[in-house]
């Protein structure tokens, strides 16, 4: 065997260096060997050389020669050509200059090992594993498809995972197909040489390769025409054999340049009965695929349909069947039609998709799995679906073509954020007018057609959409691009012009967005730049199921404005937490009164097993009366729109109504109790121990007052959107409501220490102070430092009231403390209650100071489990997701609080009825004397 290279000068049309590696990935992607038309043998190797002499190159391309044209892998920035002048293979002759060196050109073919092939099965994983020389760099991965062609690289994706682990470079496949069969090469570079590992992998065929055929035809036996069976398989390179049961014998070989590859049997007479007859294919891996063909017996007397070309051609066939037959040129799947038990077709039904749709879609899904390179390949694809998605183009004709285009579209916006790959305005801007075209108003029974093949399109569509604006790239400056059936508005933002962001759509209804500039800062690490978008999806909320969260009820809904979707993207990647200010403009007749309640809302993909729904989470409604709009309040981005609600607005009335009435009874309870002590006070403080016990009770009750005129007032100041005073009615309600806690703790610790400690009595001029900073100073540190921490991060208040957020965090600052009061209350009691139960002769309180005791722990066995209930509850309505029977059980205890005060502290107080009485029986000559009595300082002192 003699070796000989054959040189050929290359020119390079493009600008940019390229090295002999570089320009090696072209000819290391070629399957060798290839047969030369011209000499007796193979070539066996391709590879680049920079040092052959003048001599030994071909000569210059002559009209008797020619020139081949091929691309280039490397990535350079301008793409481009490689010429390759050598004489062409016609009948027109030339010549190819052929020598034999004596030493292998210097740089010349790279180190080859070939590894041994690999047979394995569809649905199975793949694991190959290539040993590296010492020092080895730039490891890349290609797979040449078994028809040969140039090389795919290979990067991770969903199912290709690669790793280079010292010397060992692994590849694994998840789950292999016809698709991941060919020669894998890994190729790198040792000191400017470069190695290849090559290593072929065999899959045997699957169910999956497999092209549609009819299932069912009939015979007609009375008729000499025979029939024709066929079975076909996509055509993946590889050599396949086929054989029919029952049928001959012997296998045939199946090859061929089509796609699909098909095999056809030919009945000449009519089988005894029904049939069904196998079709099985096998190549070169173990395994093979089977398809099923069942022949129904037509006999002279049977009921028929006749031949028709309606819709397609459909044979004659027998009563009671079903008729399947090719789909148009074009496209791939099947037509049915029944055949009823009389003897008349049916109507057709289509399940087919264009050849080449599916051909994208598979491309998509490869890029998608590992298989090309998304840096060059997903601008392509982009383009493809814009070009596919043309109405001149006219490949939308059934549900299943749409299906295919939106699922393209889902798979594009995957690749680009599972690789990070950043966006131009082009590329975006082709992606849109894509999804325009397939919004379009001509689609919607094509979209509600494919939900009926996957549920979760629609919202797969829009997290698309959301996804690819949110992977545009960043250049500074305002950005819009208005399309029929989308609007996009956006800015980039550099660090010295931060800005409040605002834009208006005039779309019918109209739109408009706004977000702070503070919470921009607040958002953005120092000195990065930060790029707004706002989108507009004018048709989309026809298509999105009416899905419901748990948190909107049971309620009927109407969509009420257009889709918005919003999206922040800063250096350190995509925001999904801020607060956004919208307004939706209202449908024509819908919001202009006549009892419907707008719902602010936004699209959960999350919801209803991916088919996603309509939340409120995160979201309340600033401006809710009957005007053309509705100012919306959210606390993250996504997509938003409004809801109308006829159902919920009589249930929304009395609710609101109901708990105004409660704490308006409330008010009133505790301004009656505060009279009373007022009254009583001179008569029932005769001791340290009551002293205690009332001085406690009125700070309870002015606590409470003033927490629920900060809640009448903040329950006004939320509707009306008065957001610095809605933060101050929080702050007040979070202070004076920990307040009332930590009086009652007060309490608490009071009683334990006269029950426990007896003979250590405490004066009155040195508790009081403790007692204030207990019941004060301690609820007033944590309403502080809970506006120190949560406000400069915006997440202070709660998006539907003026409260703590419940989405941050900020309203455990009020449950944590309530609950460790709650606790720490129930504790003493039950040391109390234990003590009580075992009395001491030689320990323990006077007999007014132990009735006193008495009445304090009366009243704290009622009104800790009472309050502790009530705010439990209050905390979990006001923190977001809770049903309609908390709500209106919270508005119940909140108006009996004041109540159980009146009752327990006051009614049911044996010292303060005697003593009110008593003040309210006496002459007015002698109410004056006691008055003024108290005024000049004479009120009896307690005794000791």
């Amino acid at each position: 065997t003699v070796s000989v290279a054959a040189y050929v000068r290359l020119t390079l049309l493009v600008s940019g260096a390229t090295s002999s590696a570089q320009l090696q990935l072209l000819f290391g992607a070629v399957p060798m060997p290839k047969p030369l038309a011209s000499l007796t043998g193979n070539v066996t190797a391709m590879a680049i050389t920079t040092d052959a002499p003048d001599s030994t190159l071909a000569p210059q391309a002559t009209p008797a020669g020619g020139t081949l044209t091929v691309s280039v892998t490397n990535e350079t920035p301008a793409g481009g050509t490689l010429t390759v002048l050598a004489p062409n293979e016609t009948p027109t002759g030339g010549t190819l200059t052929v020598s034999v060196p004596n030493e292998t050109p210097a740089g010349g073919a790279p180190l080859v090992s070939i590894l041994p092939p690999v047979q394995t099965s569809a649905g199975v994983g793949l694991t190959l594993s290539f040993p590296l020389g010492p020092g080895a760099v730039d490891v890349q991965w290609l797979l040449v498809s078994p028809g040969g062609g140039l090389g795919m690289e290979l990067h991770n994706g969903t199912q290709v995972t690669l790793v280079v682990n010292g010397s060992e470079a692994i590849l694994r496949v998840t789950s292999v197909s016809s698709d991941w069969a060919g020669l894998y090469v890994c190729q790198y570079i040792i000191m400017s040489t470069l190695h290849q590992l090559q290593q072929r992998v065999v899959v045997a065929p699957s169910p999956a390769d497999l092209a549609q055929t009819p299932a069912q035809v009939s015979m007609n036996c009375s008729s000499a025409a025979g029939l024709a069976l066929q079975c076909c398989i996509r055509n993946t390179g590889q050599a396949y054999s086929v054989a029919w049961s029952p049928g001959p014998a012997q296998p045939e070989a199946l090859m061929g340049d089509t796609d699909p590859l098909c095999h056809t049997l030919v009945l000449a007479t009519c089988p005894s009965q029904d049939t069904t007859y196998q079709c099985t294919f096998t190549g070169e891996g173990p395994g093979s695929a089977q398809s099923l063909v069942t022949v129904s017996v037509l006999q002279a007397g049977d009921l028929f349909c006749p031949q028709d070309h309606s819709r397609g051609t459909w044979g004659t066939t027998k009563a009671g069947r079903v008729a399947e037959t090719w789909c148009p040129e074009g496209s791939t799947g099947i037509l049915r039609r029944t055949c009823t038990p009389e003897g008349t077709w049916g109507a057709v039904t289509s399940q087919c998709t264009s050849q080449e749709l599916l051909a994208g879609l598979r491309r998509a899904r490869l890029l998608l799995a590992g298989l090309g390179s998304p840096r060059r390949e997903l601008a392509e694809l982009i383009e493809w679906l814009r070009w596919e998605t043309e109405p001149s183009r006219g490949l939308m004709n059934s549900s299943l073509d749409l299906l295919a285009l939106a699922t393209v579209a889902d798979t594009i916006a995957h690749i680009a954020v599972d690789t990070g790959t950043r966006l131009n305005h082009s590329s975006v801007a082709s992606f849109l007018v894509a999804a325009s075209q397939l919004l379009d108003v001509s689609t919607m029974p094509l979209w509600s057609e494919a939900q009926a093949w996957v549920p979760s399109l629609p919202s797969r569509f829009l997290q698309a959409i959301e996804g690819i604006t949110g992977h545009l790239q960043r250049t500074p400056g305002n950005f819009s691009l208005a399309l029929p059936n989308l609007e996009l508005q956006g800015a980039t933002l550099e660090p010295t012009a931060l800005s409040d962001y605002d834009k208006a759509f005039t779309t019918r209804p109209p739109l408009r967005v706004h977000i702070a500039k503070a919470m921009l800062e607040a958002l953005v690490p120092p000195g990065a730049n930060v790029t707004v978008t706002s989108m507009v999806l004018k048709t989309l909320g026809a298509v999105l199921p009416g899905h419901y969260a748990p948190d909107l009820g049971n309620g009927s809904f109407t969509l009420a404005s257009l889709v918005l979707a919003n999206a922040i993207v800063a250096n350190n990647g995509s925001v999904s937490q801020a607060q956004i200010n919208m307004t939706f403009g209202h449908w024509e007749g819908l919001g202009d009164g006549g009892g419907q309640t707008p719902q602010c809302v936004f699209w959960d993909h999350g919801l209803f097993e991916g088919a996603g729904g309509w939340s409120s989470e995160g979201c309340r409604a600033t401006d809710a009366g009957p005007g053309a709009s509705t100012r919306c309040l959210c606390q993250h981005l996504t997509s938003f729109s409004i809801l109308m609600s006829t159902r919920h607005v009589a249930d929304g009335f009395w609710l609101s109504f109901l708990s105004q009435l409660g704490v308006c009874a409330s008010i009133a309870a505790l301004l009656l109790c505060l009279s009373i002590y007022r009254l009583a006070w001179p008569t029932v403080v005769r001791s340290k121990v009551s002293y205690f016990r009332y001085m406690t009770l009125v700070q309870i009750c002015l606590s409470l007052l003033l927490g629920n005129l900060w809640f009448v007032g903040g329950a006004r100041l939320a509707a009306e959107g008065w957001g610095e005073l809605c933060m101050a009615a929080a702050f007040f309600m979070h202070f004076f409501y920990l307040a009332t806690f930590f009086w009652m703790l007060v309490q608490a610790l009071m009683i334990f220490h006269q029950l426990v400690f007896v003979f250590h009595q405490l004066a009155r001029a040195s508790i009081t102070p403790f007692m204030v900073t207990v019941g004060y100073l301690c609820p007033l540190a944590i309403a502080v430092a809970t506006v120190a921490v949560y406000h400069p991060r915006q997440q202070y208040l709660h998006p539907a009231a003026c409260w703590l957020s419940g989405y941050s965090g900020a309203v455990y600052a009020f449950s944590g403390p309530v609950l460790l009061v709650v606790l720490a209350n129930l504790l003493i009691l039950f040391v109390v209650v234990m003590k009580l139960m075992r009395p001491s002769v030689s320990e323990g309180p006077p007999a007014d100071d132990r009735k006193a005791l008495l009445g304090i722990l009366k009243a704290l066995l009622v009104l800790t489990p009472v309050f502790g209930l009530t705010w439990g509850l209050g905390a979990a309505t006001m923190a977001g997701d809770s049903s309609r029977g908390s709500h209106y059980t919270f508005s119940i205890l909140n108006s009996l609080q004041g109540v159980f005060i009146l009752v327990f502290g006051c009614l049911l107080d044996k010292k303060v009825r005697e003593a009110l009485l008593r003040r309210l029986h006496k002459p007015p000559s002698v109410r004056a004397g006691l008055s003024q009595s108290k005024s000049d300082g004479l009120d009896p002192k307690p005794r000791h």
